[in-house]
């Protein structure tokens, strides 16, 4: 058994109104490719839409129902993105230039006359059925590199960055009992402003808008562009307090951008919901962000800021690090609870500085870690 017969052969799809062109083709084709007809263009479109195994069509010029220009300018708009990048070849009794030039703008692939003979209908299927597995796999290796890419532009990354973030962040916060905050952002009635800008200067304002948030974050806060009229910014180690202090600042930096269109300044506001992995019992990315979804969309509003009530339990024990900055910041209220827990985290530091330096501090009162 050959090594080409475990899979099954390319499928091309022939649409010809002649029984005699069609069996020629066939003819020229069998044993290398599974062959099916139709016989107007019409059939050859449903056929078209309903098998997702055909690699090419041949499709004669005129024909009834439905011409060879008319399936050709409808596969090329299709919907569905392997018909319409499909490889075509247009097979007619004309052999004029001005034909050829017609089927060409129309998004044919080749062109072929119905004198072709074996050798060379070979090798124009072959040809084009490797372009179009070609052409597959270029678009497969831009999609791919789309979803994995981590910056949209300067200091706005991708949902894809957001969420590999998201997941340190979480891991890290879970071995050291931290917490980590997830900001949904959208701006409000995006679709009519979309209307009134127009696609393209919606997305540049969406452009110039995350750059507004960028400006507003800490370096180690961040932003990403999620989808629409989303941002999204997770901040590790940022209790509720924070994160209402930082959700406002950045509900300010939308409300204070200049947004110009014909003279008109245009004003864009936002809805922010906070999630909190320690509050809201989020222990994964995807919980996080369903907490924050359901958050933003429970009621409708507009300019609003969603924070999550604070848990009846206790927060969860910050870092030395985070402790320090939260001494820094005057967030005396919230660090007190801590304070025996990052002592008793501290104590044997403390102790062998204690006999290191000769220090005769009084340690008896600092409870060992467990």
């Amino acid at each position: 058994m050959q090594a080409n017969e475990l899979s099954p052969l390319p499928r091309v799809l022939v649409v010809d109104d002649s029984r005699i062109v069609r069996a020629t083709v066939k003819k020229h084709l069998s044993g290398d490719y599974d062959v099916i007809e139709e016989a107007d263009g019409e059939a050859g479109w449903r056929r078209l839409i309903a098998d997702a195994d055909i690699s090419l069509l041949i499709s004669d010029l005129t024909m009834p129902e439905l011409d060879g220009m008319g399936l050709l300018k409808r596969v090329r708009s299709a919907d569905d993105a392997h018909v319409r990048n499909i490889p075509v070849i247009i097979i007619s009794g004309e052999e004029d230039e001005a034909t050829r030039q017609r089927c060409v703008e129309s998004g044919a692939t080749d062109f072929v006359t119905k004198s072709t003979d074996r050798a060379e209908m070979l090798a124009r299927v072959a040809a084009n059925i490797e372009l179009g597995r070609t052409q597959q796999e270029l678009a497969s290796a831009r999609q791919e590199q789309a979803r994995t890419a981590t910056h949209v532009t300067e200091g706005v990354g991708t949902s894809h960055l957001l969420k590999l973030q998201a997941e340190q962040s979480l891991a890290f916060a879970q071995r050291h009992r931290s917490e980590v905050t997830l900001l949904l952002l959208e701006i409000d009635h995006y679709q009519n402003l979309q209307d009134k800008l127009g696609p393209r200067l919606a997305e540049q304002m969406l452009q110039l808008l995350g750059k507004q948030l960028s400006a507003k974050l800490r370096r180690e806060d961040t932003l990403a562009h999620v989808t629409g009229p989303q941002f999204a910014v997770v901040s590790a180690a940022t209790s509720l307090t924070e994160a209402r202090i930082l959700g406002d600042r950045l509900r300010q930096a939308i409300a204070n951008a200049r947004v110009n269109f014909r003279g008109e300044q245009i004003a864009v506001t936002a809805s922010i919901a906070v999630a909190n992995s320690w509050h809201d019992e989020a222990a994964d990315a995807d919980a996080l962000f369903g907490a924050a979804n359901r958050r933003l969309y429970a009621e409708p509003g507009e300019n609003r800021l969603l924070v999550p009530e604070a848990s009846g339990t206790r927060a969860p024990t910050p870092l030395v690090a985070e402790a320090l900055v939260m001494l820094h910041r005057g967030m005396l209220d919230e660090l007190r609870p801590h304070l025996p827990a990052l002592m008793s985290s501290l104590f044997p530091l403390l102790e062998q500085a204690n006999q290191e330096l000769g220090l005769g501090w009084d340690l008896n009162k600092i409870p060992p870690t467990p």
